[in-house]
């Protein structure tokens, strides 16, 4: 009978290291997707702002040919 328990106690011990192995492998992989995910949303966010400056700058650009078109004419 001892020997059926340590048995069972053995495979017991077996299936909860893969457990916790897989556990681990599981943790590790959403980790890297979640990491690729903040690193492409910050790229994004950089890349949004560039635009965002660029967009203001032709904005400027424009008022000011505006102004002084509207300077010549008068």
């Amino acid at each position: 009978m001892e020997d059926v328990e340590r048995r069972v106690a053995e495979e017991r011990a077996k299936v909860e290291a893969e457990y916790r192995k897989v556990l681990k492998t599981s943790v590790e992989f959403e980790r890297g997707i979640r990491d690729r995910w903040r690193e492409k949303s910050r790229e994004k966010n950089r890349r949004i702002a560039e635009l965002e400056e660029r967009v203001a700058e032709l904005e400027r650009r424009v008022g000011e040919a505006q102004d002084a078109s509207s300077r010549e004419n008068l």
